[in-house]
């Protein structure tokens, strides 16, 4: 069920003229108004802070699946919210990288090679919206923005007991280049000092001096779940592919075993993105 303006309802999804982030921000304005609560109200009923209740309607941060499931329970609109956002994360990626949500937020294990950038899941902000910048020129600020809430959102999964196991290896250029300039770069470095001190994410750096080593091919993610069979996703330059196939998904899984075999320790992982955050300039 979906409320409009007046308290008239109408079902079924918004029209695609509008997108799915406006959409939920128009429904959560509605139904907050139709319960004449305010924004700090909204946000103790669902257990979030006023401003990002104020932000979501604002669309300057997009809800995560955990916050549109707390909408439709406290609305009583099953699904509603849900829908919306899950369009919405959708929105805000290109195509080709829409089917491995799904994945994301369900897999208790990540695994990951990374040789561009800071995975999407640890990037700050900043990072995220320098990045989106140098590779859509053509594209608005209010684009960039939702992208980067989108991206954001994401996140998400990381909070609460559900989090899932992260384990990437970043190559040493992810470090090394410097995206949003130095300011942006040091707080980049400093969150993934966090993160590798964190309970349930394991970084590895695979260094300049290792010797030939198998991820030369590109970036690879592979989603382990609990009873499901595992699931890859690899990325190349304007697309990525899905590999459900078992046997490819299981060359996948070694061929990150093998770079993880050429990489530093977690120790000595940690030791050169301190480096690295030191050598930056400014």
């Amino acid at each position: 069920m979906v409320l409009l303006g007046g308290g008239q309802v109408e079902t079924g999804i918004p029209s695609a003229r509008t997108t799915s982030l406006a959409a939920f921000a128009s429904q959560l304005r509605a139904w907050r108004q139709r319960m004449n609560w305010t924004q700090v109200e909204t946000g103790g009923k669902l257990g979030y802070s006023a401003s990002l209740v104020s932000g979501i309607e604002t669309m300057d941060k997009a809800p995560t699946a955990d916050f549109a499931a707390r909408c439709d329970e406290v609305f009583n609109t099953p699904g509603t919210f849900a829908t919306l956002q899950d369009l919405a994360a959708r929105e805000a990626y290109p195509a080709f990288f829409t089917p491995a949500l799904p994945f994301e937020r369900e897999a208790v294990r990540i695994h990951g090679w990374r040789l561009g950038a800071v995975p999407g899941l640890l990037q700050t902000e900043d990072y995220a919206r320098a990045l989106l910048r140098s590779g859509r020129p053509q594209d608005g600020d209010h684009e960039i923005d939702r992208l980067v809430a989108g991206r954001m959102a994401r996140q998400g999964i990381l909070a609460g007991e559900a989090a899932p196991l992260l384990w990437y290896v970043l190559d040493e250029s992810v470090l090394r280049h410097v995206v949003g300039g130095p300011a942006v770069m040091r707080r980049q470095l400093d969150r993934l000092l966090e993160a590798a001190d964190t309970p349930g994410i394991l970084l590895q750096v695979l260094p300049f001096t290792a010797d030939n080593h198998a991820g030369a091919d590109g970036p690879i993610s592979v989603y382990e779940f609990g009873t499901s069979p595992s699931v890859c996703y690899t990325k190349c330059y304007g697309g990525g592919r899905i590999v459900e196939e078992r046997e490819e998904v299981a060359k996948l899984m070694t061929v990150i075993n093998l770079i993880r075999a050429s990489a530093l320790s977690a120790r000595d992982s940690r030791d050169l993105i301190r480096r690295a955050r030191s050598e930056v300039d400014g």
